[in-house]
């Protein structure tokens, strides 16, 4: 089955996933094949399916859906295990110490995950050894790209600290919008950071999202993006 493995070390594949499209689209978009055996939907864990069941609207439990089987198929595939054999747990909430912190990989090789969604994309990156954060957003008429590239660096940065919104993003200084490149101490912690414009961190295919990728020693490590065949490269 074709496939990308992350970095064996601290290098870092952000995949663009198409979200309006069924799991078996999805994965041919990316050159992958799906595991034969039971349905996509059938890999999510009861967690997975009650947090889509609340979702109302049927475009986004769909797109809700979608992106986590594709995670599942991707970190499947990066530790060589089905999908419905990858499991979860949540780190210690970093503001109160409860079990509802950023989700890691059961036995997951120190493998790091970040999913970020915004509309019919979403932005997944998996990073061997060290932290990473992704967050995409999608631009919209009389969005202030200061603003939501400000927006889209810092959610990258708390995820990659695992501090999420449980801290005011505005409260996080993530440099000069214009540049970008950025390094800088959040929370003690040495962080890099890179945004663009575009379907993915060093990209322009698509001038409708804006996204940001972060983690420490970013700058020094490899970058593969992944982009769907669909897609205009």
């Amino acid at each position: 089955m074709p496939h990308s493995v992350p970095a064996a070390h601290d290098g870092v594949d952000v995949w663009l996933l198409r979200l309006d499209d069924t799991a078996a689209g999805l994965a041919r978009a990316h050159g992958l094949t799906l595991p034969a055996g039971s349905s996509a939907a059938a890999w999510l864990d009861a967690d997975e399916r009650a947090r889509a069941a609340r979702l109302l609207d049927a475009t986004d439990r769909h797109r809700w859906l979608l992106s986590h089987v594709a995670t599942r198929l991707l970190v499947g595939l990066a530790l060589d295990r089905h999908p419905v054999d990858v499991t979860w747990r949540r780190e210690p909430c970093r503001r109160c110490g409860g079990p509802h912190g950023r989700p890691v990989v059961v036995d997951g090789d120190d493998l790091h995950v970040s999913l970020s969604r915004s509309g019919d994309t979403a932005l997944l990156a998996l990073r061997r050894g060290l932290p990473v954060g992704v967050d995409v957003e999608q631009v919209t008429t009389g969005t202030s790209h200061d603003d939501l590239h400000r927006w889209v660096r810092a959610e990258a940065v708390l995820k990659s600290t695992g501090e999420g919104l449980t801290r005011d993003p505005a409260a996080v200084d993530v440099g000069d919008p214009a540049r970008a490149r950025w390094s800088g101490e959040v929370e003690g912690l040495d962080l890099d950071l890179a945004a663009a414009a575009g379907t993915a961190p060093g990209t322009g295919a698509d001038p409708r999202l804006l996204a940001a990728l972060a983690g420490p020693a970013l700058h020094g490590s490899s970058l593969g993006v992944h982009l769907p065949v669909t897609a205009s490269t």
